[in-house]
């Protein structure tokens, strides 16, 4: 029995042996075959892609690129200037109506105080002669501050808020001036 278990021991060896050698043959005949053949064809392959893309690709890119920016400065270029001179048109135009209401509202608002100051100082003269003093000046205090709204004129603190929005609006004019430049 010792005999057959070192026969079939040997040939398990040698089958071992026989593979190991018919692989490294084939692995010596691979290496052979893409040393010879694949290597050449890959270097082959590449120098002819090199020439091709010197020869044909380069000079397409170059010519795409020079058309593209001449494109751009003939059309979009201009394109984009006209756009811009129509967009601050009506800005510049809704600017300045802005600019001339602003204006006028702090020239009507000094007008106003002006003309209040006037009757505070001719009612209060008036007011220090008549003996009920105390009770006529509240009665005319009353009439000064409802005088504004009898002659249809904005009192200081509708002026005040005319002001402030129309602070508020050239604010947000500015601010949309600068995100359409950006």
């Amino acid at each position: 029995m010792a005999k057959k278990a070192a026969k079939k021991e040997t040939k398990k060896n040698a089958i071992v042996e026989k593979i190991q050698k018919t692989s490294e043959t084939v692995s010596e005949k691979i290496k052979d075959y893409n040393e010879k053949y694949l290597a050449k064809t890959v270097e082959k392959g590449k120098a002819r892609l090199k020439e091709y893309n010197e020869k044909y690709l380069a000079k397409n890119i170059e010519k795409g690129r020079d058309a593209l920016k001449e494109y751009n400065e003939k059309y979009v270029v201009k394109t984009v200037e006209k756009s811009k001179e129509y967009l601050d048109r009506p800005y510049k135009k809704v600017s300045g109506t802005i600019d001339d209401m602003l204006a006028k509202g702090r020239d009507i608002e000094k007008d106003a105080m002006k003309k209040l100051d006037g009757v505070m100082e001719n009612g209060k003269k008036f007011m220090y002669k008549i003996p009920m003093v105390e009770r006529v000046e509240k009665k005319v205090t009353s009439s000064l501050n409802s005088l504004p709204g009898i002659i249809n004129m904005p009192n200081k603190g509708e002026i005040e808020k005319l002001t402030l929005a129309m602070q508020s609006l050239n604010s947000n004019i500015e601010t949309l001036k600068k995100m359409k430049t950006v």
